[in-house]
């Protein structure tokens, strides 16, 4: 496994809960680390795409919000959804300069989450992003479905589990 990071990415943007800030914007630092398998051989499509990684932190610095833990959240969504190859993702969003009457260097939220499961029914070890596997399945019946749950304590299983009961 490797730790893979982008750090210091660096927006202008107009996050905050005073109107300076709404209206002046600020300087942010965004660093974003993804646990992943090591890329074999010299393949793109086996790692993360540096570029992309900016590009999803730099739309959602472009949406104007009150709270950087929201800005953090959104970041990890916007990825959580790109990449399907992720076993953890941290984000770091600090705000520079923030306007607290006295000189504070920045203000941090750092966001972490891990995707790497161990399946309750046959215990392999499997990437989930959503805690809800079971809509990847709508043929699974709903009996069978609230079987599996209260057997496996609600815990999502793999989709090579819920395709044996899937049919």
């Amino acid at each position: 496994m490797a730790w893979i990071s982008l750090e210091g990415m660096r927006f202008h943007a107009f996050h905050g809960v005073y109107d300076a800030e709404k209206q002046l914007g600020t300087e942010f630092i965004v660093d974003v680390f993804v646990k992943m398998p090591l890329a074999q051989g010299d393949n793109l499509e086996a790692t993360i795409n540096y570029e992309t990684v900016h590009q999803l932190c730099r739309l959602e610095m472009e949406i104007p919000r009150k709270l950087v833990e929201t800005v953090a959240a959104a970041i990890m969504g916007r990825m959580k959804h790109q990449f399907s190859n992720m076993q953890a993702l941290r984000v770091r969003v600090r705000k520079m300069n923030p306007p607290l009457g006295g000189r504070v260097d920045w203000a941090c939220v750092e966001d972490m989450e891990e995707y790497m499961r161990d399946c309750p029914r046959c215990k392999r070890k499997f990437i989930n992003y959503s805690s809800d596997c079971w809509a990847k399945f709508p043929n699974l019946h709903e009996a069978t479905k609230e079987t599996l749950q209260r057997q496996f304590g609600g815990g999502c299983l793999c989709d090579d589990c819920l395709k044996f009961y899937a049919g």
